[in-house]
């Protein structure tokens, strides 16, 4: 086993936010009741400037986040949708914010405020795209269900819907002079519509370099504030320039190697500006309008930039990135003003917390992150660079183990930030969970192989395979004392192992379906299980015989007892309810996450219940002990 480390040595090698990043600063404001603390912000989709360039709305997965763009300070965050937020506009007054959300609805807000106004509901699918008509009287929006639609702001009524794009449309853009309507879709073709009528005028086919490829597409649109040339930004590295009257192609600018992910106009017109994504960064490139030059670059982001926006009076722009942050930048300097971090971009799948508390870890797509859960500040990511398929945090506080593709299994040193040379033996199938035992001697990895292996952590010899169940092992966990493993299985059964002889124990059979979730209450002498037939069940240890059946309304996906065993914690994916573990009594629904959630624990003094989804953020939820 490797050399225990300090907290504070670990602290020592960690990687910390610059001094100009609001990186944690509002973790326990705009909180679901019940919550204490949020780590994220939630990944990123578009970014809208207010009219009169003080505030800079996000479109994210839990809401709509407004930040003051002077300062990078959160002010409020708006909640409502029961989806990801995927577009946001501010009406050109200022007064009225419109959002759309992967719930297929469209919210106005009072900009003011943060109130509520009214829900717009005629979508049937994703909305995508939302745009102000000049005047602030009418809205469009677009999204998958195919359609365009026309709404009348101060009503809410639904004015006209039409349909032209041969598939899902993911962009609407009225011409500043309110009369055109432009629009992309799926097909790869930009077309042009009357905005007041919903007449179709025309179609822009862009045409891509080289050979064509199937995957090649727009990334984005935007008007010249003349409304005389419509930009379009290309998978293929290219920007194609429009004149909206004829419908000519104008000049085609060619970008640095890779996809042009977002365009926009300077407020005078003179500037093109255009986010390029490289292989392992961005970069903001500025085009002369007239001349078809390229003028300067801004280089900061390390990864895809997903939404570039002038401010209206033209003196700050801002970016939003797969990086995780938002940068506010002047466009005459290049220099960078504010960077905020936090948004995360990453599904968090598991949850973890060192032995002593100080330490909250998540596994995310490719990478661990080490967090301070009692300030929110990250003490350290480490990318892994490959997908991670399931991770277990060691007794040592230091040591991860994960699975990569294949049935690998490697140990990480979280300080070092390296993984061994080699894998531990692999199974010859993909590996769904695993879990050290007491003393981080033994690793156990359930499999879809059908077996169970146990591995000397130290040597990285294959200790014993346990074999008996008749189709995929979906999670193991060791007991309190380390001698049982349980193991949950696809086939409807749970089984109890001796560590030392590999024998089964007990088979405990009442599931009426696939097993997910096997958690041991503290003293090691109730077994409680979730399955796919809907149903909580405890068990007996000793005898192997059923203690409860607790049956949620909408089922459960995976459960974890309170330190002192009074208390079960469960989720369905999209609510936790809290139930007494002696009676089956339900205590508290606890409501925040947007999206599915995949893991849930109790901090080690039980005062805090921690969980982490797939709208990238964890919730610290106040559990009374």
């Amino acid at each position: 086993m490797k050399t225990v480390l300090t907290f504070f040595a670990l602290l020592a090698a960690s990687v910390l936010c610059g001094s100009n990043v609001f990186a944690q600063a509002h973790t326990q404001e705009h909180l679901p009741e019940g919550a204490k603390a949020r780590i994220g912000k939630g990944r990123v989709y578009e970014l809208a400037y207010a009219p009169d360039s003080t505030k800079l709305a996000v479109a994210s997965t839990i809401g709509i986040w407004i930040y003051d763009a002077r300062t990078g300070e959160a002010l409020r965050l708006l909640t409502g949708h029961t989806d990801y937020v995927r577009c946001v506009a501010f009406s050109p007054n200022g007064r009225t914010l419109a959002s759309g959300s992967y719930d297929k609805t469209i919210r106005l807000w009072d900009a003011q405020t943060g109130d509520p106004k009214t829900t717009l509901t005629e979508h049937m699918d994703i909305v995508y795209s939302i745009a102000f008509s000049p005047d602030g009287q009418t809205l469009a929006s677009a999204g998958r269900d195919e359609f365009i639609k026309f709404w009348d702001v101060r009503t809410g009524e639904l004015l006209l819907t039409f349909a032209g794009h041969a598939g899902s449309v993911s962009s609407v853009v009225y011409s500043p002079d309110g009369e055109t309507l432009a629009s992309y879709g799926a097909d790869r073709k930009i077309h042009l519509w009357n905005a007041k009528t919903g007449e179709f005028l025309m179609a822009l086919d862009p045409t891509f370099k080289d050979t064509p490829l199937e995957s090649d597409r727009i990334y984005a649109i935007a008007y010249a504030p003349d409304s005389q040339r419509l930009a379009s930004g290309n998978s293929d590295g290219t920007i194609q320039v429009w004149n909206t009257r004829t419908g000519q192609l104008e000049s085609t600018l060619i970008t640095h190697s890779g996809g042009v992910t977002s365009v926009t106009f300077s407020p005078d017109g003179q500037i093109l500006a255009a986010a390029v994504s490289l292989e392992e960064s961005s970069t903001i490139e500025f085009w002369d309008v007239a001349t078809g030059e390229r003028l300067k670059s801004f280089t900061g982001h390390t990864d895809r930039v997903t939404s570039l926006v002038f401010s209206k009076d033209g003196r700050t722009f801002a970016s939003s990135s797969y990086d995780e942050t938002i940068r506010f930048w002047n466009p005459a300097t290049r220099t960078p003003l504010q960077t905020i971090t936090g948004h995360n971009r990453e599904r968090i799948f598991h949850v973890m917390y060192a032995s002593h508390g100080r330490i909250l870890a998540c596994e995310r797509v490719s990478d661990i992150q080490l967090w301070e859960p009692h300030t929110g500040r990250l003490i350290k990511t480490v990318d892994l660079e490959k997908r991670i398929f399931a991770t277990t945090y060691s007794p040592d506080n230091v040591t991860f183990a994960y699975v990569t593709s294949g049935g690998n299994v490697w140990l990480l040193d979280a300080n070092t930030g390296a993984p061994n040379e080699t894998p531990l033996i692999k199974h010859t199938d993909g590996i769904s969970s695993l879990d050290f035992n007491r003393d981080g001697s033994i690793l156990a990895g359930g499999s879809y192989d059908r077996t169970i292996q146990l591995w000397n952590v130290d040597t990285g010899e294959l200790r014993k395979t346990l074999e008996g169940h008749t189709d995929d092992v979906q999670h193991v966990t060791f007991s309190p004392t380390g001698l049982i493993l349980a193991s949950a299985s696809d086939d409807g059964t749970i089984r109890l192992w001796d560590i030392n002889t590999g024998d089964v124990i007990k088979t405990l059979e009442r599931h009426a379906d696939r097993i997910r979730h096997v958690a041991f209450s503290p003293t090691g002498l109730i077994l409680v299980s979730t399955g796919n037939d809907g149903t909580i069940r405890l068990w007996d240890i000793n005898t192997g015989e059923p203690l409860k059946t607790i049956t949620p309304a909408s089922g459960a996906f995976s459960t974890a007892y309170s330190p002192d065993g009074n208390t079960l914690a469960s989720t369905d994916g999209k609510v936790i309810q809290l139930w007494n573990a002696h009676s089956g009594e339900l205590l508290r629904t606890l409501k925040g996450h947007i999206g599915h959630i995949y893991s849930i624990v109790y901090s080690p003094d039980g005062q805090t219940l921690t969980s982490g989804g797939s709208d990238g953020t964890m919730l610290l939820w106040e559990i009374t002990p």
